[in-house]
């Protein structure tokens, strides 16, 4: 029967053969492709495109090689070096409390809801919706999201993440973001098991309600969201034994932690937002005064250094990196105690700011990287005024001169100096030393203020001293600092009346009945053009009053290596959020 058979099928391939030599083939296209396709399938495949992509790659590792003589970070390989000052290894979204490692969990982990490079809120892993009354967060999150140990993240996740943060043994700054969900103090209070206003209502779904209407509070939904199973823990102490070996949703996954070094990560596979190019980050501890060095030589991709043109010259020198600078969201001030006689009237606050000469300092001072600050709100701010509205103090000695007389103050006994009810117009600034701009302002505001008839003395110590004099003790007459502002522009937590307190912001003892109405107000209102409306009230108040003496808004810079694409470094545009995006130049 095997004979038989193969004897058939051999007749059958000499007859299609015999068709096939001997049909008319001139209106056969069916004969012409089946023959094409022998033909394609006996004949040896056609390689010059392959040896042309080949030749192609050749040519770009060549000019790699080439490059790479000059540039050592495209040795590197496919894996981002990003510069930091320091780690303290708390690499968990609800007890990181440095910039640094709040960078590490930004790449580890997911919220609810995420900045974007607008500085708005929206969504990350959920998205959500807000009751009538504004009092209840309803979030719907998004299904399949993968921990790094394959896990799907659920609505129950959240739920413990929270429940975390509540917990009465909780010692990290995250607090304030679960203080007005209904039912968190009986819970901390052990009162209850549960928390009344947090509710799972599906896998998907989970639901917060707050006591009083927070039109902020949607930022207190971006922490990074834990996996119960990894973080389940007895005791806080045992939960914070993981702060080093992080786990979670992240574009980034957590490799290795060499303390004091660096923290290595690599790119997660199943990350719900797809795989970024790169294959990893190392994020590098960079002494502050190497950082400008480091990236003009290679050895980093990626780092803010402090803003000056040396750093500037030195990062562009060699011709491998490039400088991206940006405002911040920061200001520099000098703070006037307001419960002292000397400074209760605001034209001496006034006074003292026309009769520095601001300008000059600040171009001598960050040569081009800062600029005048004329009131709370940073530019990169959506309540930022228009600055029309605003007076702009510029160096007037004879108005500041003008000013203090109108207030009292005058020389009777003609010795040079200021006085006023038997009192010299003397004045103690408290600062730190560990940076030369604030040595440096003192100096001037000898000068020009001595101009005036009024004596200045610095008292320097180190930051922490002074942060105790001002906050713990408001032992102080002048003092300076700088704020990093949060991304609403809500001022109560620096200028509102409870913040006057021991321990609080308020430690000028600012105080004023406007301003503390649109505090409220805007805490209030939830239409964005009307806050902003009220926030540009409160702008022209702070300039006319003067609880602080504004002095700069800095500009940001980092140095960036050439080898990096898709990287713009912005004010809420860091290298989390373009993570997926950044592509290198390397060698294989």
């Amino acid at each position: 029967m095997k004979k038989s058979l193969i004897m058939l099928l051999v007749m059958g391939l000499i007859v299609m053969t015999v068709l096939v030599g001997c049909g008319d083939t001139s209106n056969n296209t069916n004969n012409v492709v089946a023959n094409n396709q022998v033909a394609e399938e006996n004949e040896p495949a056609n390689t010059n495109n392959q040896e042309t992509e080949v030749n192609e790659e050749n040519d770009v590792q060549a000019e790699l090689e080439t490059l790479a003589e000059t540039n050592p970070a495209i040795r590197r390989g496919n894996v981002l070096t990003y510069g930091v000052t320091g780690l303290d290894g708390k690499f968990n979204p609800i007890f990181s409390d440095s910039k640094d490692d709040s960078d590490v969990c930004d790449l580890i982990f997911n919220g609810l809801v995420k900045v974007n490079k607008n500085g708005e809120f929206v969504p990350d892993l959920a998205t959500w919706t807000v009751s009538e009354d504004k009092l209840t967060y309803t979030f719907s999150i998004t299904e399949g999201v993968k921990y790094h140990n394959g896990d799907e993240l659920k609505a129950e996740d959240v739920r413990f993440t929270y429940y975390t943060i509540a917990d009465p043994e909780y010692a990290g700054a995250r607090g304030p973001a679960v203080a007005d969900i209904v039912g968190v103090k009986s819970y901390q209070a052990g009162e209850t098991d549960t928390i009344e206003g947090i509710t799972v209502i599906d896998d998907y779904t989970i639901s917060f309600t707050i006591e009083t209407k927070n039109v902020k509070k949607i930022a207190d939904f971006g922490y990074g969201i834990l996996n119960p199973n990894y973080y389940a823990f007895e005791t806080m102490e045992e939960l914070q034994l993981l702060n080093s070996t992080p786990m979670g949703t992240g574009p980034m996954q957590f490799k290795s932690y060499e303390v004091g070094q660096y923290a290595e990560l690599t790119s997660f596979d199943d990350y719900f937002f797809g795989r970024a190019y790169i294959d990893g980050v190392i994020v590098k501890i960079v002494p502050n005064a190497t950082a400008a060095a480091a990236i003009n030589s290679g050895d980093i991709d990626v780092m803010e250094v402090t803003a000056s043109l040396e750093n500037y010259d030195t990062m562009t020198e060699a011709g491998v990196a490039e400088v991206q600078e940006y405002l911040g969201n920061s200001y520099r001030y000098i703070g006037f105690n307001l419960r002292l006689d000397k400074f209760s009237d605001k034209r001496v606050r006034q006074a003292l700011w026309y009769g520095l000469n601001l300008k000059d300092f600040i171009d001598a001072q960050w040569e081009g990287f800062a600029a005048p600050c004329l009131g709370p709100i940073s530019p990169v701010s959506w309540a930022y005024p228009d600055t029309t509205e605003l007076t702009s103090y510029d160096f007037d000695p004879a108005k500041a001169a003008a000013l203090l007389e109108e207030a009292g103050w005058a020389d009777t006994d003609g010795d040079g100096v200021l006085d006023k009810d038997g009192e010299k117009f003397t004045i103690v600034w408290t600062s730190y030393n560990d940076v030369d701009w604030p040595l440096n302002l003192i100096a001037v505001a000898k000068e020009n203020w001595g101009a005036l008839g009024i004596e200045l003395e610095g008292l320097l110590m180190e930051f922490a001293a002074v942060s105790d004099l001002v906050y713990e003790k408001q032992d102080f007459e002048l003092y300076n600092m700088g704020w990093s502002l949060a991304i609403d522009p809500d001022p109560t937590a620096i200028f509102g009346e409870d913040a006057d307190a021991l321990g609080g912001f308020n430690a000028i003892g600012f105080h004023h009945e406007r301003a503390n109405e649109i505090f409220r107000l805007g805490k209030q209102e939830y239409d964005q053009g009307k806050r902003a409306e009220l926030y540009h009230e409160w702008a022209q108040i702070a300039n006319e009053e003067v609880p602080y003496l504004f002095v700069s808004i800095g500009t940001v810079i980092n140095g960036v290596n050439n080898r990096v694409h898709n990287l713009e470094m912005d004010t809420y545009d860091g290298i989390a959020s373009q993570i997926l995006d950044i592509e290198l130049d390397y060698l294989d």
